[in-house]
């Protein structure tokens, strides 16, 4: 099988993975996802995109109708640290790319 063959194969397994989500991702978005990571930080700074998923984390613990129970605090904080985690390293994956 050759390199486009396994190329193409993987694509179609991806939209296949993606399908059980709404995505609203486009063909093009998904053969250039480097580039699409590129764009989310043109928008959002590092920095500023940290903060923002805080706030949202904030705003979550705020508006929680009854006080959450200590394993759901425990997954939304664990969920939003992994979440800065993967914007971080994206951002790293991204800078490396720029810099070939």
């Amino acid at each position: 099988m050759s390199l486009r063959s396994n190329r193409k194969s993987d694509m179609e397994e991806i939209k296949k993975l993606l399908d059980f989500q709404p995505t609203g991702l486009t063909d093009d978005e998904i053969e250039n996802a480097d580039s699409e990571m590129e764009y989310f930080f043109v928008n959002f700074p590092l920095h500023e995109a940290r903060a923002n998923l805080w706030e949202l984390y904030k705003g979550w613990v705020h508006l929680e109708a009854e006080s959450p129970e200590g394993e759901e605090m425990t997954n939304m904080l664990f969920f939003c640290n992994q979440m800065i985690s993967f914007m971080n390293f994206s951002f790293i994956v991204t800078r490396q790319k720029q810099n070939r």
